[in-house]
């Protein structure tokens, strides 16, 4: 995704947002492509849309673009947001806070539309089977615990392997959804996928260690 700083422009109606709060991601990803005024919608906009629930908004919004097709070196750019508001779960944060030059940046609302579109069928085909169950899973200590699955995620993202950051992205979209939802096991589907993601990940990693002091060995000695 392209991202310009602009002015924020007035930001949604407090009626407006509210309305907003307690409908699904789905819709309201739609809803911020459907009242964008102009060709840009700020990052500072997009997150207000979702009030309460801006966390588990910006983690479905920034993991979305590592399940679907995307340019090359984009889980870089969308990777660190993830691994911030991880950290800011983890420490017990309500809101997501992002520096002011962050949230009056804009992203293109035809390229967002572009991965709205592919992704928008398959988050409600998930919303479908979603209701509150298991609800001992969330709270505070289940914020805090979703924040270190997103902080684990992101590091996987942000490394330069092939097929270390689709897992970990498709399981915090579930996971997202799970915690927006209050479905416990969602929840826990999420947190099995992205287990299996940061396994292979270790793998990976543990393969090219080895394979690095190898090479070390053979050339040169060490």
């Amino acid at each position: 995704m392209n991202y310009q700083e602009v002015p924020t422009g007035e930001p949604h109606g407090d009626g407006h947002r509210a309305a907003l709060e307690h409908k699904s991601a789905s819709v309201v990803l739609r809803a911020v492509i459907d009242n964008a005024e102009g060709e840009k919608v700020t990052i500072g906009e997009i997150i207000q849309a979702f009030g309460e629930r801006a966390f588990g908004f910006v983690l479905i919004l920034f993991s979305l673009p590592n399940c679907v097709p995307a340019p090359p070196g984009i889980a870089g750019i969308v990777g660190a947001p993830v691994l911030i508001f991880g950290t800011q779960m983890m420490l017990g944060h309500s809101q997501p806070w992002l520096p002011g030059f962050i949230m009056r940046r804009s992203v293109s609302v035809a390229t967002f539309k572009k991965v709205i579109d592919l992704a928008e069928p398959r988050l409600k085909w998930l919303e479908s089977f979603c209701r509150p169950r298991l609800l001992f899973l969330f709270g505070p200590l289940g914020d805090r615990a979703a924040g270190l699955f997103a902080f684990l995620a992101a590091l996987s993202v942000l490394i330069p392997f092939p097929g270390t950051n689709f897992p970990p992205s498709i399981a915090l979209v579930i996971a997202s959804i799970a915690i927006m939802e209050e479905d416990g096991y969602f929840l826990i589907v999420g947190y099995l996928i992205g287990l299996a993601g940061l396994a292979y990940t270790a793998t990976v990693l543990g393969a090219s260690y080895h394979l690095i002091r190898a090479g070390l060995t053979s050339w040169f000695g060490i």
